[in-house]
């Protein structure tokens, strides 16, 4: 390419690591590979087979040391392939892909000297804190790492989609890495002194980003070729979230009577179970404000760590120790939950039962006539008691079906929004085979239904948020899609004979409505997810994302006699 008449207008400029071509190796002015590029802030990237992209400092584009070097990469027999000015972030960004020898670096030291090295450079501490930065800035609740030899890319999952941010050098994303988990985590919370990609890790970082507290729940585990990092942003104290209620989460009208009974009562627990990351603990703390404005009771929660402060409820932050298991005796989570019967409560939290002794612990609460609020790992509502009674946690089923032990039984799942501004019609992207068994198994009206739009519009972007690839990106906010439960005799009688599928069967008996009915009783999380499809809320894509093909229900759904598409009861 000749640069005699180079119009800078026609010259990219990049400022991304993602923006710079693959290349092999860097090549300096007058082949001084000692020269650093924050003095000369010009390079040739060397693509291989003598292809050469000239990189240079805006200010330097034309000027008598830009044509210099370009004589001499031509002496030199390279062949420059395109033009283009850079960031100074950029070239900082470049010094990570580099050995000392000048060539595209494919992997880092990990032994003492190294780490004494990093940990006396701020550079890698400035780098995680700034990644974290700009993802908490997007809404993120997590931030994967994927870091391969070469390349380390950055995805956030927001509003329950996974979006990628950027990619980086892999050897700069490793080092901040390094530095965030070996400098910043809380020193009880690593499973290792020091940070080692070749072991799964764990750890707790807190950090604090303009005025607000928040803790990285840190886990890593080597990959083929490299290494996942995955950061849950839990964010502490959220003042904003003091008069949510249940209904802003995405609860339907039936479903708020319902966990208002259950919560009003006096006695047994609720249980909400869901996937990591499905809002179960906002759903508990949303309650537990509820509660605790009448003033009239002791409320205490005891979680790892505290993700929310609500007035008038006593948070222990308890953090579990990774180095112990977790039916440890001195493990601290237990501990404090076996002094909660001490503190003379009428109701608490427990971030999560997850073994026996947190089992045995919450039975003795709610057997002494405390209120208990926790969450499960089950995949269903009434799957809660096949998970207290499985050989994990051990209870009986005799003792998890009396009557006074379940005030209610939850399971939910969040899903995506679409934008009110730039969702359209699912009849404009969706064939008549795709909407078929909407009509024929779910009796639904597809002329309702409303898609997000591909790549989304300014009033659903976020910055920095790369919206090229993928289809039904037009999303904004998420919704609560969930099965309440307040079992009956009946259905307690079934679940303690182990007769799980005929209470299902029984469960689903109770439908009295079609799906697109707001009132949610019989109903499972899924059909309050065909509510929101019914009603333009939720895009149909999400819901098979998330539940499956809808001819997978076809052996599920039993037809209303006498109802009809589109009518309400």
């Amino acid at each position: 390419m000749s640069a005699d008449t180079l119009p800078r207008s026609t010259v990219p400029h990049w400022q991304l690591f993602d923006q710079v071509p693959a290349f092999v190796g860097l090549i300096y002015p007058d082949s001084d590979a000692t020269r650093k590029l924050k003095r000369g802030r010009m390079v040739g990237l060397d693509l291989g087979n003598k292809e050469v992209v000239l990189m240079c400092d805006p200010a330097m584009l034309s000027s008598p040391d830009w044509y210099h070097f370009l004589g001499q990469l031509a002496q030199q027999g390279h062949e420059i392939s395109r033009f283009a000015t850079a960031s100074a972030d950029l070239f900082d960004l470049l010094e990570y892909s580099l050995d000392k020898d000048g060539s595209a670096a494919h992997q880092r030291r990990e032994d003492a000297v190294f780490i004494q090295e990093m940990l006396s450079d701020s550079v890698p501490i400035g780098n995680f804190m700034g990644l974290i930065k700009e993802v908490i800035e997007t809404g993120a609740s997590d931030v994967h790492l994927e870091i391969q030899p070469l390349l380390a890319t950055v995805r956030v999952r927001i509003f329950g989609v996974m979006r990628r941010l950027r990619s980086y050098p892999s050897a700069m994303m490793i080092d901040a890495v390094s530095a965030g988990y070996t400098v910043l985590a809380e020193e009880l919370s690593r499973t290792d002194a020091a940070f080692n990609a070749r072991l799964p890790q764990a750890a707790m970082i807190p950090i604090e980003h303009e005025g607000r507290k928040y803790v990285l729940r840190y886990q890593s585990h080597p990959s083929v070729g490299g290494l996942d990092v995955v950061l849950r942003i839990l964010r502490l104290g959220s003042p904003e979230n003091k008069n949510r209620t249940l209904d802003h989460l995405g609860y339907l009208p039936s479903q708020v009577t319902q966990l208002q009974m259950a919560s009003a009562s006096a006695w047994g627990g609720v249980f909400i179970a869901g996937i990591t990351g499905s809002g179960k603990t906002t759903t508990l703390n949303t309650m537990l404000n509820s509660l605790a404005r009448t003033g009239d009771r002791k409320i205490i929660s005891i979680e790892d760590p505290v993700e929310y402060l609500v007035d008038g409820v006593s948070h222990l932050s308890i953090q579990r120790s990774n180095g112990e298991s977790s039916g440890s005796a001195n493990n601290p989570f237990l501990e404090a939950m076996r002094a909660f019967l001490r503190l003379d409560p009428d109701i608490g939290m427990f971030g999560e039962i997850r073994d026996l002794m947190s089992g045995e612990v919450a039975q003795a609460a709610i057997e002494t006539g405390h209120k208990i609020f926790t969450t499960v790992h089950a995949t269903s509502a009434l799957g809660i008691v096949s998970r207290l009674s499985s050989k994990m946690i051990g209870l009986s089923r005799a003792t998890v079906c009396n009557p006074e032990f379940i005030s209610a039984l939850v399971y939910q799942v969040l899903l995506p929004r679409s934008c009110v501004h730039c969702r359209r019609p699912a009849r404009d992207v969706m064939s008549d085979a795709e909407l078929e068994p909407y009509v024929s198994i779910f009796g639904l009206n597809p002329d309702t239904f409303l898609a997000a739009s591909d790549q989304g519009c300014p009033q659903c972007h976020i910055a920095g948020i790369d919206y090229s690839a993928g289809k039904r990106q037009g999303t904004k906010g998420v919704q609560v899609a969930a099965e309440v439960v307040l079992p009956d005799t009946r259905l307690l009688q079934l679940l303690q004979e182990g007769r799980d599928m005929e209470a299902l069967s029984y469960r689903r008996s109770l439908r009295r409505t079609g799906f697109d009915d707001p009132d949610m009783t019989g109903k499972e999380a899924w059909a309050h997810a065909l509510y929101e499809v019914a009603t333009g809320n939720v895009d149909p894509y999400y819901f098979e994302s998330t539940f499956g093909s809808p001819h997978s229900f076809k052996n599920v759904v039993s037809p209303l006699p006498g109802h009809v598409a589109g009518a309400h009861a």
